[in-house]
């Protein structure tokens, strides 16, 4: 894993090499078709002057489509793809610089020209860099030591995956099971080193690299919390599972006895992501709430005609690392309802008013969490925020959650919201937490909308 970050580097390198490249030979291009254009281009100093943007404009696209994870898909094909729609990027924000900022008077033929130099140039740096990377593989540098969980059928397949391709970069340190008839046993030449118990001081004994999670009928549960006993050691984790890879936005894919099989990153999203999520909360939320305050109005009157009680429903939940807030809905219940107790799972609750059923099946009851967005108590996407008694049974990996905000929406509403077991809730919302991106963040939001419009398990 060291070892590869000195390669990123010297990939993020080339790359920036690549992108200067392609924006200095877009200028003498279009300076050496200056007699078709018909007009004369404005001075090198302009495209020199914003030459430092472009790189970190590129480079930065590169990272958020995935550029800069370790490569494993023998063609390739996938870097050009992942390349392709980075520079697509990359030209829309040009073009829109250059529209909205008048100091950078860049020629369009230019910046179109560097669409297509830009991917000449970091498709051939990414081929280099493929071929210095297995040269220093076959020299034992840069080497993946696995450790694979499960000594059946699937863990097998999946140490035959590896050896088959040894270009790929693994070794495969041993197993770990649970039966006691394989452990001390060899597998071809690839030991048993003991049962799933062994976990942390296997790795840290081993010096792994990555683990591989090759039981499929291994229940979520245990899954996470061993993920949980080596979440602070520098780790990839990859899971043969139908869970986790449910909406796996850059997320490798590749199958092991007809199971998919995904990265868990397991990485920390950085503060540039966590300034440019506060952001997007703050004004989709205060347009959101500007729009829809014509609908408070009528919701309110309706609330108050139908029942006695209060328009607010206001409930202490738990937020980022565990500090108590007041969160904000509509209220949908009948007021002498406890006001601690578990959320209704059939649309005819008892609990329920008329206008409530309606508030909850749209979804409107949820529109006052916007306040609490406003506030920095909650983010649009996350977990939800849970009530004070449940989170107090939590187990280890559950309280995970608690790292981050809680959400208006998250990944449990767009798969099913609460036609989904709380217990199947927290997995997903643990696979959000170690994946999250803003374009994963995007991709929640924009699935909601139509889950909305379905009322899909909503009660």
């Amino acid at each position: 894993m060291k070892n590869y970050r000195k390669l990123k580097t010297v990939l993020v390198l080339i790359d920036s090499v690549a992108v200067a490249l392609g924006w200095v030979s877009s200028y003498f291009i279009r300076l050496w078709l200056s007699d078709i254009f018909g007009k004369p281009i404005n001075p090198f100093r302009v495209y020199l002057d914003v030459l430092p943007l472009v790189v970190i404009l590129w480079v930065t696209g590169n990272a958020s489509f995935g550029l800069y994870q370790r490569i494993r898909s023998k063609t390739g094909f996938e870097d050009l793809t992942k390349i392709l729609k980075a520079d697509f990027m990359g030209l829309l924000i040009l073009m829109a610089m250059g529209f909205l900022f008048k100091e950078y008077d860049f020629g369009r033929s230019v910046v179109l020209l560097t669409g297509i130099t830009n991917f000449i140039f970091l498709s051939a740096g990414r081929w280099l860099f493929r071929k210095y990377e297995k040269h220093l593989i076959k020299k034992g540098i840069g080497v993946t030591r696995a450790l694979i969980i499960g000594a059946g059928t699937t863990g097998i397949r999946a140490l035959q995956k590896i050896t088959d391709d040894p270009e790929m970069g693994y070794e495969v340190v041993g197993f770990l099971d649970d039966d006691p008839l394989k452990q001390g046993k060899k597998i071809g030449k690839t030991p048993v080193l003991g049962p799933l118990s062994a976990l942390r001081e296997t790795v840290i004994k081993n010096k792994v690299d990555e683990i591989i999670f090759a039981i499929p009928g291994l229940p979520h549960k245990r899954i996470l919390s061993m993920i949980m006993e080596v979440d602070d050691l520098d780790l990839t984790i990859r899971v043969v599972s139908d869970l986790f890879g449910v909406l796996a936005h850059e997320t490798n894919i590749d199958l092991i006895e007809d199971f998919p099989i995904f990265d868990l990153k397991g990485g920390r999203a950085g503060p540039l992501y966590d300034i440019a999520k506060r952001i997007f909360d703050l004004v989709l939320a205060t347009a959101g709430l500007i729009i829809t305050l014509p609908l408070w109005v009528i919701i309110a009157i309706a609330i108050k005609l139908d029942s006695p009680g209060p328009v607010l429903f206001k409930q202490e939940r738990v937020g980022k690392n565990g500090k108590i807030f007041i969160m904000y809905k509509f209220r949908t219940m009948y007021k002498d309802t406890p006001k601690f107790s578990y959320a209704p799972s059939d649309k005819n609750d008892p609990r329920i008013t008329r206008v409530g059923r309606f508030l909850r099946t749209t979804s409107l009851d949820e529109l006052p969490q916007l306040i609490n967005v406003i506030k920095g108590e909650m983010s649009l996407v996350g977990p939800r925020p849970e009530m004070p008694f449940i989170v107090e049974q939590y187990e280890d990996w559950q309280r995970k959650r608690l790292e981050v905000l809680p959400g208006i929406t998250g990944l449990w509403q767009i798969l099913g919201r609460k036609d989904l077991p709380l217990h199947e809730n927290l997995e997903y919302d643990f696979y959000y937490i170690k994946n999250r991106s803003f374009w994963l963040d995007l991709s929640i939001l924009l699935k909601t909308i139509p889950i909305l419009i379905k009322r899909k398990g909503a009660y």
